[in-house]
């Protein structure tokens, strides 16, 4: 694992509490990190530098340079402005944007 990874990988396992029924990739623009996070597990979702089991192409995917990346999960920054400041791309699966309950500050 990349030690630049592993604050993302660290952020992610505080940010997502609750299962959302979906799947969410995480992925750098400006280095190679990414990062799965697997919500439709009971219990706190999985977080991973794998893909989870039977991941389809069904799936949320969050886009951004790292250190946009880190900010959000560490919950230095709302994710909302880095959408609106157009340094977080969302794309895919939308509806679990719309399930996802992330920790206070993301």
């Amino acid at each position: 694992m990349s030690s630049d990874l592993a604050p993302m990988l660290e952020g992610a396992r505080k940010s997502f509490r609750a299962p959302f029924g979906g799947v969410l990739r995480v992925e750098a623009t400006d280095q190679p990190l990414s990062l799965w996070v697997d919500g439709r597990v009971e219990g706190a979702p999985q977080v991973s530098e794998d893909a989870p089991p039977e991941v389809t192409s069904s799936f949320c995917l969050w886009r951004g340079e790292a250190q946009v990346l880190r900010s959000v999960l560490l919950a230095q920054r709302k994710i909302e402005t880095a959408i609106i400041a157009g340094q977080l791309k969302v794309s895919g699966d939308m509806a679990v944007m719309a399930r996802l309950e992330p920790a206070a500050g993301v």
